[in-house]
């Protein structure tokens, strides 16, 4: 099947699986908002814990063919995402469809790349210019993968890993979900992100006796 083929399934037969990547610890406030997170169609949540981010991706991916799943919807568990934000997303019927959040860098976890290897291969798109888009591509993007929709017919057309982590390892090395989203783009699979659906990006931090923020461990 092609991408966009799930919109010639009669609605009984989509599955939504949301899976949640868990590092161990989660906010209270992140239990709340699941909670009250509406799904549009049926689902089930799928989640493992303890896995390196690109394992753990992965992972979720092979369950989510074994269950028959046509959509896999990637929640973070630091990742809270508004009560309508998952409808909003599935409405606009399309291969991958993000929401946005904060990254650790002070922006939006939106980047443009700018060139081809370097420090500054991608640069981070403003939010004043987000704001400008309901609904924001380009060619060259790539998203936080914390509250991301994928039709399950992307993988389909992707070589294994999915996901990688090469920063650190290799010459211009990417977070994982930097290198599955340049797979879909060599693939020529377009990525859209939903710029009114706007997610908080939540961590575990504690003082320790000297009076240092430093994040929490299991």
């Amino acid at each position: 099947m092609g991408l966009g083929a799930w919109e010639d399934r009669p609605q009984d037969k989509k599955l939504l699986l949301i899976g949640i990547p868990h590092t161990g610890l989660t906010l209270f406030e992140w239990g709340v908002s699941f909670k009250v997170l509406m799904p549009p169609v049926p689902y089930n949540v799928i989640s493992n814990k303890g896995l390196p981010i690109d394992r753990a991706r992965c992972d979720l991916v092979e369950q989510a063919y074994s269950m028959g799943a046509t959509h896999l919807f990637f929640q973070d568990s630091d990742v809270l995402i508004p009560p309508d934000g998952l409808i909003k997303l599935w409405n606009h019927r399309l291969p991958i469809v993000c929401g946005v959040y904060g990254s650790k860098h002070g922006a939006p976890g939106v980047w443009i790349q700018q060139q081809v290897s370097g420090g500054a291969k991608y640069a981070a798109v403003t939010a004043e210019a987000l704001e400008r888009f309901p609904l924001f591509s380009h060619p060259d993007i790539v998203v936080g993968g914390g509250c991301a929709l994928i039709d399950m017919n992307v993988f389909r057309k992707l070589e294994k890993p999915y996901f990688k982590w090469t920063q650190g390892v290799e010459q211009d090395g990417v977070s994982e979900d930097f290198y599955f989203f340049e797979k879909c783009r060599k693939a020529g699979i377009p990525i859209h992100v939903d710029t009114t659906v706007r997610c908080l990006h939540g961590e575990f931090a504690a003082r320790n006796w000297k009076g240092e923020l430093q994040r929490l461990q299991v």
